[in-house]
């Protein structure tokens, strides 16, 4: 009656046995019951009946690691297009004893025969690729045909076995199947292997589980990373790969290949800004010890700092083979880079090619492009060169950038901006300054429209040295790029401003070109900002998320919006005005009505989003408008508990919330100096703070004033009164 129904069922939706439809007189099995000896065939694919001519196979394989044979069919499909085939170093390579002592003869002979006076070094490194390259093919086909050959002899014993025991049911034969069948599974554990680092531990702990969390990251990976549709400028949907390849070409091309503006035309301009505004340099020991030639030990730390695991760039080496052969490369990789403070030298065009991979933003329509980010997969000799300056320059951001600014600068972090932000909206509320509102800039495209004469006569301005400035401008002379789409890759194009995602020293460059737009707003004396004691507060950055904090409006806001165009005119930065929003602290209605009419941006009724945290115009809302609806979200998740159990195995959040206390006290203590809030905090408690901690329970604390980030440290019961979780 099952089968019966079955079968209705099928002929009603009109699915077709694929590997039947091929073989309709064909007896063959994919099931073999060992306790009742006997064959059946349990495992099928089924095609709507309109879709079997792309069916081009069908075949039952051999029973191997599993007690069922598998169905495998190949389909054809008019919108495929051939990936092109991009070498990738085979790390398990490098783990073999005889090929990695081949590896160090075929180096040591090629670094040997080949470093002569009368080639560039710069040719000498980017030719070794090729030849280590065509080795370690070689070594790979030569280990894959043995396995392959290996494997198809073990296949095709247990098909020849599996078909005698079909027909014969041999005690013998099963013996000897079962047999086959380990080894065949030992030669795949290596293929497992590969797999496992692949998808990565998460998912292979929770691989036999239909669970949430798979489900959920594997429909999240394969969205980010698979695009099915786009929609043009004209708002057409383009489907075929060509079409949407070629829409992301044009659209990128476009993006990192901005027209000079007449202002940026005219060097003296960008001149005239910087002197005005620029006041911190190196000083020439910090000059001095970014000029220096790179050393053998800094490459060692480049190469250690680096994260492993990382795609490779075009070029398919893998940080691994520096890691490994790191003794027999680092004199060539010396002599090449150290080679391009020479102003004839140049990077080779290879090495400064990259593949672009695009990662949709959070909740962003996924068929427009502007909403995918470009993430710069760069050859790692490159990377270890950029990482190697960032790691000298990161030895000195926090003379050349003010603390304003803690994007990607050491000993600072994004809590500083918005510990900053609850206590001058305290400040504001408690004296009563005037008007005030916080406007949150959004900044378009900011890492990708960076003009790169500003950016250099930037860091000639700041103090950079002829070597430095040699070396960064050899990372941007002419590189090109290809767009990877589905696995499909782009022509290359060139890219002519902007700096690489993915690059470690494009954050550090970023920050160094914002900088003197930094300095001019806070020199600016038509901007107003919050006063506390000695100190005014106009800016918090972190990287390219601006917070202004801004009093007399009708004065400041025209103001900073002349600065911000004279600054994006010579530097391409643009501020999408619409997507800018404003925080009302107190500012009065009739106020409030002149500006939203007057200026774009976006009024933000309740509260303002930045960098995670929700700002509110009053600080005893911080606590129902953040931490209410995340401890929601927490209540319903298994945090602590451990994996085994269905939890993430998160560390103990009251521990946290410990931590995050006693890192205060010890702040207060110290004097962080970078950390303006610490200052502030002081300023706002009428007192030091650095011996009330260890005053607990006496009257010292009974006078200070009601504080949100002072007084929530103080037991219950002293000070402030706010929420408690």
């Amino acid at each position: 009656m099952v089968h019966f129904r079955t079968r209705l069922a099928l002929q009603s939706l009109r699915l077709i046995d694929c590997w039947r439809s091929l073989f309709p007189s064909t007896r063959d099995y994919t099931y073999y019951s060992a306790p009742h000896q006997l064959y059946t065939r349990l495992d099928y694919i089924f095609l709507p009946f309109g879709s079997m001519h792309l069916l081009e196979s069908a075949t039952i394989g051999p029973m191997t690691w599993s007690d069922h044979c598998p169905v495998l069919i190949t389909l054809s499909s008019p919108l495929a297009r051939p990936r092109e085939k991009l070498w990738r170093l085979n790390e398990s390579l490098l783990t073999d004893p005889q090929i990695k002592e081949g590896l160090h003869n075929a180096l040591h002979n090629y670094f040997t025969e080949n470093d002569t006076p009368d080639c560039s070094p710069q040719i000498i490194w980017e030719t070794h690729k090729a030849v280590i390259r065509g080795y370690l093919i070689q070594q790979g086909a030569r280990r894959k045909r043995e396995r392959t050959e290996q494997q198809e002899s073990l296949l095709q014993r247990i098909a020849a076995l599996e078909r005698s025991h079909k027909l014969h049911s041999d005690d013998d034969v099963y013996a000897e199947l079962l047999d086959l069948r380990s080894q065949l599974r030992s030669l795949f554990n290596n293929r497992a292997q590969k797999a496992f680092l692949t998808v990565r531990k998460t998912f292979h702990e929770h691989g036999n589980k239909c669970g949430r969390l798979l489900a959920n990251a594997l429909r999240t990976h394969r969205q980010a990373l698979y695009v099915t549709h786009l929609r043009t400028p004209q708002g057409n949907t383009v489907t075929l790969p060509k079409d949407m390849l070629g829409l992301f070409r044009d659209y990128f091309t476009t993006l990192y290949g901005l027209t000079p503006t007449p202002t940026q035309a005219a060097p003296d301009a960008t001149q005239r800004f910087l002197r005005t505004h620029l006041r911190l340099k190196l000083t020439p020991h910090m000059r001095s010890s970014i000029e220096g030639p790179i050393t053998a030990e800094e490459l060692h730390e480049a190469i250690k700092r680096t994260p492993v695991g990382k795609t490779p760039g075009p070029d398919g080496f893998t940080l691994k083979y520096y890691k490994t052969c790191e003794k027999l490369l680092s004199r060539a990789w010396l002599a090449a880079f150290n080679g391009l403070s020479e102003p004839a030298s140049h990077i080779a065009p290879q090495t400064l090619s990259a593949t672009i991979t695009l990662i949709l933003k959070p909740d962003k329509d996924h068929a427009l492009c502007a909403n995918y980010r470009p993430i710069s997969l760069l050859n790692q000799d490159a990377k270890l060169f950029a990482k190697v300056l960032a790691l000298r320059i990161a030895n000195h951001m926090r003379h050349l950038i003010h603390p304003d600014q803690t994007g990607f600068i050491p000993g600072r972090e994004g809590r500083d901006n918005t510990t900053l932000a609850i206590n001058l909206i305290h400040a504001v509320q408690r004296t009563g300054t005037g008007p005030t509102l916080l406007l949150s800039t959004d900044a378009e495209k900011a890492f990708d429209r960076v003009h790169w004469p500003f950016l250099f006569q930037t860091l000639q301005h700041m103090g950079f040295g002829p070597n430095a400035l040699r070396w960064i401008t050899a990372l941007y002379d002419s590189p090109t790029a290809r767009i990877n789409l589905n696995g499909t890759l782009s022509s290359p194009f060139t890219i002519k401003n902007g700096t690489r995602q993915g690059c470690p020293l494009s954050p550090l460059l970023f920050a160094l070109s914002l900088e003197p737009l930094l300095q001019a707003v806070r020199a600016n004396p038509s901007i107003h900002g919050i006063c506390v004691g000695r100190h005014t507060y106009k800016v918090a950055a972190y990287a390219d998320d601006l917070l202004f904090f801004v009093q007399q409006p009708q004065i400041s806001l025209p103001s900073l919006n002349e600065l911000l165009r004279e600054y994006g005119s010579l530097s391409n930065y643009k501020i999408n005005m619409s997507k800018s929003e404003i925080l009302n602290i107190s500012i009065p209605a009739p106020l409030s009505t002149h500006i939203q009419s007057t200026f774009p941006f976006r009024w933000c009724n309740t509260s303002l989003k930045y960098l995670g945290v929700h700002l509110t115009p009053a600080v005893s809302n911080l606590y129902a408008t953040n931490f209410v609806p995340l401890l929601r979200v927490l209540e319903k998740v298994l945090l602590t508990a451990p994996r085994s159990r269905g939890g993430l195995a998160l560390p103990h959040l009251q521990r946290y919330y410990q931590a995050v206390h006693l890192l205060r006290l010890v702040e207060w203590s110290l004097g962080t100096s970078g950390k303006q809030w610490v200052a502030l905090e002081h300023e706002l408690a009428g007192r030091s703070l650095t011996s009330l901690p260890w005053l607990l329970g006496t009257a010292a604390l009974t006078d200070i004033p009601t504080h949100p980030t002072v007084s929530s440290h103080w037991p219950s019961g002293v000070g402030y009164r706010g929420p408690r979780s």
